[in-house]
């Protein structure tokens, strides 16, 4: 067991001795912006042994009065947005049922309690909307936390690409433990609303002209190895029964593959029908040799990671340059559209096993 989540483990058994509510400590600890938005919230209840995401009032009121009018004016559901993502601490989540003796099939994923992954975890949430969430029945949305080089304290990534920074150190209250954020999570999209915003349009031009799109956006549980704009290059070239089985070739089905959650030597089968190889160097995750740049954009039915290349059926001879997977941030910048679908989050991670 990794020594954060022995303290974690050890804060959340000592939470009951403390038995201040969510709001108290809350008020307590300067977060007055974050506890005037769950005021009547039903999640106040929702403990015990939860890890509760806190934007701080600086994250909050950073926003400014704009981004408030423009979520409200876009109908903004606040109880998606509160019930991303609170579970309960025994929680099943998404593992690699490869990890597990006797489970077999690249394609089938299974619920099991939380394995820790060698480079982050993945949360599973209490956001069970299906507007926002398609990982088939009784999984709800999820998140990516992980270190990564350039920070001191882990990042949260959530929808269209988007991460937020730890900001501070956990504070337990009686449902659990508070862990500040400097910024606000980001509700889930689809994969066509998500693409554009991750340096991959030419791959999302791809996919529309195929007519993929209305099978990728609704089919349940996907991972889409997204190449970027300079990757892709002139592949739209290709005629287009070759096109649409390249396109078909940087989707996995039937398991949603956080980088967390990627073991080197695992295959996964496509839904072109091959098979795709992780491979892990020097701590960086390649797929049939692509490295992965941006990792763990979270869709709707799914994640996105962008990568260097267009996928072959078998691997380079000569390994590219290694640029570790945590590190990369590269989608592009929220438009005012992003905005519009940001909110306060409250994310739950289930205890690990022991």
């Amino acid at each position: 067991m990794q020594a954060q989540h022995i303290f974690v483990f050890l804060t959340l058994c000592a939470i009951p001795a403390f038995a201040q509510s969510l709001l108290a400590v809350l008020q307590e600890n300067g977060f007055t912006e974050y506890a005037e938005r769950l005021q009547g919230d039903p999640i106040l209840s929702a403990g015990p042994g939860l890890i509760v995401y806190t934007p701080t009032n600086a994250a909050l009121v950073g926003n400014g009065n704009v981004t408030v009018t423009r979520r409200q004016d876009a109908g903004s559901d606040n109880s998606a947005e509160n019930s991303y993502g609170c579970v309960n601490a025994t929680a099943p989540r998404w593992v690699d049922p490869a990890e597990f003796e006797g489970d077999s099939g690249a394609g089938n994923a299974t619920l099991r309690k939380k394995q820790v992954g060698p480079s982050g975890s993945v949360y599973g949430t209490l956001l069970d909307d299906p507007e926002w969430v398609n990982l088939g029945p009784g999984r709800n949305q999820t998140i990516v936390e992980k270190r990564v080089p350039t920070a001191s304290l882990p990042l949260v990534f959530t929808g269209l690409g988007a991460s937020v920074g730890v900001a501070a150190s956990d504070i337990p209250f009686e449902g659990g433990i508070i862990r500040p954020i400097n910024g606000v999570l980001t509700l889930p999209r689809n994969l066509s609303y998500t693409l554009p915003f991750l340096s991959a349009e030419r791959f999302g031009a791809a996919l529309q002209n195929a007519g993929l799109f209305p099978d990728l956006d609704n089919r349940a549980i996907i991972t889409v190895f997204a190449p970027n704009d300079a990757a892709f290059g002139d592949a739209n070239n290709l005629p287009d029964a070759q096109l649409a089985q390249l396109l078909r070739e940087h989707v996995v089905v039937g398991f949603p593959a956080y980088t967390p959650l990627l073991v080197g030597g695992r295959t996964y089968r496509t839904l072109g029908g091959s098979d795709v190889t992780v491979s892990i160097r020097d701590g960086v995750a390649y797929i049939n040799g692509a490295r992965i740049l941006a990792g763990d954009a979270i869709i709707k039915n799914g994640v996105v990671h962008t990568i260097d290349r267009l996928l072959t059926t078998q691997s380079p001879t000569t390994p590219p340059s290694s640029i570790p997977t945590a590190a990369a941030t590269t989608a592009k910048s929220l438009s005012w559209l992003a905005f519009v679908f940001t909110f306060v989050g409250i994310a739950v991670a289930a205890l690990p096993s022991v």
